[in-house]
Order: structure tokens, then C-alpha cells, then sequence
């Protein structure tokens, strides 16, 4: 997939329900951070270029992001989380289960 390979380091490649998309993680832009990148397949199985995770403002968000993306999904819902609780329970010394429920 010469299309959408670089020459730094890319990895978790993930596909939607129906296979026309995928997304993977690349340091193609700094070779620091990984960012999410999307691409698709098309009729003749050939792939798109590949693009960022759009935001309002780009160039001065992924400047400024200090974070990598290490296991991106796609989902098929929403999810709801309490932000705040999440924040509390990753700043524990003491270790909690973590549940997950999908609401349909």
C-alpha cells in the first residue's frame, strides 16, 4: 500500500464495519508523536491518500498536542463517560476494575 506508507513509524491499523475505511497511527508528521490518520479503499481496491484527524484549527492544534494516539477505534455508538470520575480513578495510588457497558 505505497499510497498511505511513510518512511517513519506507523502501526495499529483498524478498520470499520463495512471495510472501506481504516485509520492507523503515524509519526509521519514529526516523527515524535504519533497522530491518526484515515484512509480508505476504493472500488478497484486502491487506497486514498491518507488524512489527519480533522480539527477546527490544525496546524496550531497538532502543534501545540503534546499527546500520541495509541489504540484508536472506530465505534458504532457514542460513548458516555464521566470525564471528571475517569480523571479521579487514573490518579489513584489504589487500582479499581474498570467496566465497560455498551448501551443499546
Amino acid at each position: 500500500m505505497t499510497e498511505v506508507n511513510s518512511k517513519r513509524s506507523e502501526s495499529l491499523h483498524n478498520w470499520n464495519r463495512n471495510s472501506h475505511w481504516f485509520l492507523f497511527t503515524s509519526r509521519r508528521d514529526d516523527g515524535l508523536y504519533t497522530r491518526l490518520y484515515f484512509a480508505a479503499i476504493d472500488e478497484k481496491g486502491q487506497a486514498t491518500k491518507p488524512f489527519m484527524l480533522p480539527q477546527r484549527n490544525p496546524k496550531e492544534y497538532y502543534r501545540h498536542l503534546m499527546y500520541s494516539y495509541n489504540t484508536p477505534d472506530f465505534t458504532a455508538e457514542p460513548v458516555v463517560t464521566d470525564a471528571r470520575q475517569m480523571g479521579r480513578n487514573i490518579e489513584r495510588n489504589k487500582r479499581i476494575t474498570t467496566k465497560v457497558s455498551i448501551n443499546n
